[in-house]
C-alpha cells in the first residue's frame, strides 16, 4: 500500500533555464500596452 501512495519523480533535476517563454511574453505584453498608452496620450493628451 505505501508504494501506491508515494509519487515517483517524473522529471530529472535540471539547471534553471535562462530563457523563459512565459517571462518573454509577459514583458512583451507590458511593453506593448505601455507603448499604446503613451501613443494615445501623445495623440490626445488629457487637458483640464
Amino acid at each position: 500500500m505505501p508504494d501506491l501512495l508515494s509519487r515517483p519523480e517524473t522529471e530529472p533535476e535540471e539547471d534553471p533555464a535562462r530563457f523563459y517563454r512565459r517571462r518573454l511574453i509577459r514583458w512583451l505584453t507590458i511593453l506593448t500596452i505601455g507603448t499604446i498608452v503613451m501613443v494615445a496620450f501623445w495623440q490626445d493628451p488629457l487637458s483640464p
